[in-house]
């Protein structure tokens, strides 16, 4: 279904450019280019299931330019913040059948006038489409403030929020107000010191604590085991179908898609999970991340086994 305005605005702090070196049939070297970046890779899913995001975030130097002129090719609409320090670029070598990263630029420095177009720009598309999606940074590029302003500023300006991030961005930005919906993984909470041990109690225990910190309904998605999450304060468990994997990578980023394709539709947290996990799964058929095949998601979302779960205390 086609839409006149865009249905949900992302903010990516890093937009940056892919160039991947393979080996085609005949044996001869491809060298492919295109946009990454979790921004991306969400929004590219969003597409596939019939939203029109709009990418917001700094986009700079040659690199900047290149990104800019692959965008329509993927039918990303994106509102750039030009940005002095050029786009981050990371080249791969795939020849041998595996990924291996050859070079990678270093991530943009903002300068203050930058930080706060990226902040007012995506404030503004955020208060238009009435959906954001914010991710995280692998490393600073926003401030840790900017994040908790914005958890302010979405909240009082009545934006739903879909949070696909964790650590110091998450922490900043329910300092600042409620989201409506969290994704994070058993491998993010690890990170922040939250490991999760073999049993479904303590994982419930960590998404509890995420929504006394304030967000709303959590989905922890767990590799090769059924996703846990507590919406509208009832606990499910989400088991998609078994698939033999091209590439995992991405496979976040498209649940998040899903689950913000949801909100805007008003979906039950059945079809909310199902859609997420199914979009999930089927990232994961392809070496392309955020991407499927037309239609492959919605026949795998059917498949997904969503129940609800009795939880004991952790």
């Amino acid at each position: 279904m086609g839409h006149d305005r865009h249905t949900v605005a992302i903010l990516a702090p890093i937009i940056s450019l892919s160039v991947t070196i393979e080996r085609n049939g005949d044996d001869q070297d491809e060298v492919h280019l295109h946009p990454a970046g979790q921004g991306f890779w969400t929004a590219r899913m969003l597409r596939h299931l019939g939203e029109r995001p709009l990418l917001c975030g700094p986009i700079g130097g040659e690199s900047g330019r290149v990104i800019r002129s692959l965008l329509p090719l993927w039918g990303i609409d994106v509102s750039p913040v030009e940005a002095d320090a050029p786009s981050m670029t990371t080249i791969n070598d795939r020849r041998s059948g595996e990924r291996r990263e050859v070079a990678q630029t270093p991530r943009p420095r903002l300068d203050r006038h930058a930080l706060d177009d990226v902040y007012s720009s995506f404030l503004d598309h955020a208060m238009t489409a009435g959906i954001a999606v914010i991710t995280g940074q692998t490393e600073e590029i926003l401030p840790l403030d900017a994040y908790k302003r914005l958890g302010h500023d979405l909240n009082t300006t009545d934006v739903k929020v879909v949070g696909d991030l964790h650590g110091e961005e998450l922490r900043s930005l329910l300092a600042g107000g409620p989201i409506d919906f969290l994704k994070v993984s058993d491998e993010n909470l690890a990170e922040d010191g939250v490991p999760l041990g073999g049993d479904d109690s303590s994982a419930f225990g960590a998404i509890d604590r995420l929504i006394d910190s304030g967000a709303s309904n959590v989905v922890l998605s767990r590799a090769g085991r059924p996703a846990l999450a507590v919406v509208g304060g009832r606990a499910y468990a989400a088991t998609p179908p078994e698939l033999d994997a091209a590439d995992t990578r991405g496979a976040g980023d498209s649940m998040t898609a899903g689950l913000a394709a949801s909100v805007r539709s008003g979906s039950s947290p059945e079809e909310t999970l199902k859609l997420a996990c199914g979009a999930g799964a089927a990232n994961v058929t392809r070496h392309g991340l955020g991407s499927t095949a037309e239609g492959l998601f919605e026949r795998l979302a059917e498949q997904v086994e969503v129940k609800e779960v009795a939880r004991t205390p952790s």
